[in-house]
């Protein structure tokens, strides 16, 4: 049995494509449906779960993902973060139990001109990168049995998504209504990381039994500005994608110049399956579309896909 904490979040919602539901004991902060409550932060709760379930392993989603609230409020981001990812281990220490935990390729500082790999030194910049990047450290010090998996620019989420792919591709769309252009910074990059292609990586990797630290990324790097591009070419969009510098919106937090990583030891241990961040964002872009509220949309091919 696999607990899952964070079970409803972006990465969640991909969860039954790739695992079945009876090897899954599914968490989130709020219960809903077949998704029981856990709060990683409350360390009684916690081992008070592990006890009735027994797992096998835990698969610790559940984190705050807002960069720029964990900017602003400190103690909110260690807590989630740190200590959260601490409840967690300290329970799968004490009931023998894997555990993966995924972090986050913003903990280089963005200087390196190439993409990252396991062997570079972290160096974050951001709160919210050093909290994940906390994280990492206690896992590696508390369960000896651990995969470490840090993904790049995420997407995914289906009807849920709210972040930059499907806010372009709504756009795209003329779901927004009002959008002349389309403003994308271009001079941050990024892998992107399809979710669902990094839980069935992830899956393969945890049956090899090579604990450690992984980099798991669709292959290439590019900036938001190119993801948005594509993301036009494959809904055949005529709203002009415009490029500008990450000044034009000012955040919380600090973003490294570079988040781009490489996928080095699956490379080299042959185990990377992740695909080009191309191909992954036109399946899921594909998928995204199903949970639309328009009548059809074209796919890059020419064909037509109806939707709901």
């Amino acid at each position: 049995m696999i607990l899952v904490t964070g079970a409803a979040g972006m990465m969640g919602s991909h969860l039954l494509d790739v695992f079945s539901p009876d090897e899954l004991y599914r968490t989130d902060i709020q219960a809903s449906g077949h998704v029981a409550a856990l709060d990683t932060r409350d360390a009684a709760a916690v081992m008070r779960l592990f006890e009735r379930v027994q797992p096998e392993m835990a698969l610790h989603l559940a984190a705050e993902t807002d960069v720029d609230r964990c900017e602003r409020e400190v103690d909110h981001a260690f807590r989630s973060n740190a200590l959260g990812t601490l409840n967690v281990a300290l329970a799968c220490q004490r009931f023998g139990a894997e555990m993966v935990y995924v972090s986050t390729a913003s903990v280089f500082d963005g200087a390196k001109p190439d993409p990252y790999t396991e062997f570079d030194a972290p160096a974050p910049i951001s709160v919210y990168a050093k909290a994940k990047f906390e994280g990492e450290k206690i896992v590696q010090t508390l369960v000896p049995r651990h995969y470490i998996v840090r993904a790049g620019w995420m997407f995914g989420g289906k009807g849920k998504d709210k972040k930059f792919v499907a806010k372009i591709a709504a756009m795209c769309l003329g779901l927004e209504g009002g959008v002349r252009e389309i403003r994308a910074v271009n001079d941050k990059f990024g892998s992107p990381t399809y979710a669902k292609d990094l839980l069935q990586n992830l899956r393969v990797l945890c049956r090899s039994g090579f604990y450690g630290l992984y980099h798991t990324v669709n292959a290439g790097w590019c900036s938001r500005y190119d993801v948005a591009l594509e993301i036009a070419r494959y809904l055949q969009s005529d709203i002009p994608i415009v490029a500008v510098s990450s000044a034009t919106f000012p955040l919380s937090a600090p973003r490294p110049r570079s988040e781009a990583a490489r996928s080095y030891k699956l490379e080299l241990l042959g185990l990377n399956g992740m695909r080009p961040w191309q191909d992954a964002l036109h399946e899921y872009l594909a998928e995204w579309l199903a949970f639309m509220p328009v009548p059809a949309a074209r796919r890059s091919n020419g064909q037509e896909l109806s939707i709901s």
